[in-house]
């Protein structure tokens, strides 16, 4: 089978899901991150290819639509 080397676990919250190629943590499909032909855990993915994140969080202590105009 062409997906033999993918070890599937059920994730906490009763999903069925990969489990992390390097450290072997439970994922749902909808958060396992795919380098090559292996599913990674976010952490191991940035390790694997140095991307990380564009989103930039602020610490606003006001919302937008919160303000009094």
């Amino acid at each position: 089978m062409p997906h033999d080397h993918i070890q599937l676990a059920q994730a906490p919250n009763g999903e069925l899901g990969p489990r992390c190629h390097v450290c072997g943590v439970r994922l749902t499909f909808g958060n396992a991150m795919v380098v090559n032909k292996h599913y990674m855990c976010w952490t191991h993915y940035v390790e694997a290819t140095g991307a990380d994140t564009a989103t930039d969080v602020s610490d606003a202590d006001e919302r937008f639509w919160m303000k009094q105009e």
